[in-house]
Parts: structure tokens; sequence; C-alpha cells
């Protein structure tokens, strides 16, 4: 039997000289995720809100004494994320003249975690989360 099963990752970008650093979500399975749950988190406690608030209010913890613009994105329940879709979850362009070190930024983003539930259109259930991704990268 043929499957058409999604498979969500991250893709995290930075160029460091110019403080931008960018967070994607990219379906590369070969069939649609239907989001069925979006959930954001620091230091292991759900940060709770509508739509992008979660993501304002997680930047908000992760750099509070910096400077930033930002954009972000929202999955919506039942939205359907076509193979190949990317989806900018999280902009960050730094501020100033004293923009944090690549490190700190890393230090920052690894203490969020992106937990993201879908399903295929055969009502597969799968499960996304950006620790547990950072937890099978090789040492």
């Amino acid at each position: 039997m043929l499957s058409f099963r999604p498979h969500l990752t991250t893709w995290t970008h930075q160029n460091s000289d110019n403080g931008l650093y960018t967070v994607e979500l990219i379906n590369n399975g070969i069939g649609p995720a239907i989001i069925e749950g979006f959930v954001l988190k620091v230091d292991g406690k759900r940060i709770s809100g509508d739509g992008t608030e979660p993501i304002e209010k997680a930047l908000k913890i992760l750099f509070p004494n910096l400077s930033y613009q930002s954009n972000h994105s929202y999955l919506a329940k039942n939205y359907s994320m076509a193979p190949k879709e990317r989806c900018v979850v999280v902009s960050v362009q730094f501020l100033g003249p004293q923009l944090p070190s690549p490190e700190a930024v890393e230090h920052a983003l690894n203490r969020g975690d992106l937990e993201i539930s879908y399903k295929s259109f055969y009502e597969e259930r799968f499960h996304y989360s950006a620790q547990e991704e950072k937890s099978n990268r090789p040492a």
C-alpha cells in the first residue's frame, strides 16, 4: 500500500551579521498535514493565548532586554499544509548597535519548544516536537 504520509520539521536560518533569525515549518512528507493542535512552550511551560499571541509572549520571555521586530504565523486547527509547503513560524530582526551573539540566540531558542499535532488524510496521527527533534541530532 502506498502511503502519503506528511512529515513536519523545522529549519532555522540565521544572518548573524544583520541580526536576522528565522524559523520555518516544513512539510517534507509526500502527503498533506492536517493541523490538529499548535502549542508553544518556554522552559517546559505552555504559553497561552490566541493566534500568534503565544509567539509574541515567548519572544518577550526569551529576549527581555533586546530590541527587535518580529513577524509570526499561526497554523489554525484543520489547516491543511501541502507537501513541500513552508511556513515562517517566526522571524526576528534584532535592532540596535549591539546585536546578540549567535550563541546567545541559539541558547534562547533552545529554551523554546514548538509542538504540533497533525494527521494525514487517512487519519494517521503524528506529533512534532522541536525539543524531541533536537535530541535526535548526532553529538
